[in-house]
């Protein structure tokens, strides 16, 4: 963990890094206990599916320990991919279990991974930390979408 400016051993940055890396991985987590609650036809794509959420996760910590090594740093390649891509990873085998239950695809989710691809352009110009605040606030959105259910305005309903 980075040291402080007085030498205790506690930084503001480290602390906000833990906690972003931490949130992050708890909101995919969710994400992967909500898509797997209904039963998908296909086993062979469920299986490849929640393989891919699974490593989506491990690859989305992996960034979070890379940020909490030089939260201020500019990211670099591996931060970036770890970053936004772990999440993108997680959401698109999110997707394809959706697909595989569901026969539809969430728009929501390719929303997602493409605002997740487009702060993986800025992402070597950001400090770490904001880069994965910007992830993290992206996975916050889908979440609180798809945990509250808002009223629609199709005609059909």
């Amino acid at each position: 963990m980075a040291a402080g400016a007085d030498g205790t051993g506690f930084a503001l940055p480290a602390a906000l890094a833990a906690l972003l890396g931490i949130a992050t991985v708890a909101v995919l987590w969710r994400l992967y206990l909500r898509a797997t609650r209904a039963d998908a036809p296909d086993a062979a794509a469920a299986r490849l599916a929640k393989a891919l959420m699974v490593a989506g996760a491990a690859v989305a910590l992996a960034g979070a320990a890379l940020v909490l090594a030089d939260p201020y740093g500019t990211a670099g390649a591996a931060t970036v991919a770890a970053v936004a891509g772990g999440p993108a990873l997680n959401l698109a085998g999110n997707a394809a279990f959706t697909r595989a239950a569901t026969g539809r695809t969430p728009a929501s989710r390719i929303a997602a991974i493409s605002a997740l691809a487009v702060i993986a352009l800025i992402g070597p110009v950001l400090p770490a930390v904001v880069l994965a605040a910007l992830a993290f606030a992206v996975l916050l959105l889908l979440a609180i979408r798809s945990w509250f259910r808002f009223p629609s305005l199709s005609v059909r309903e």
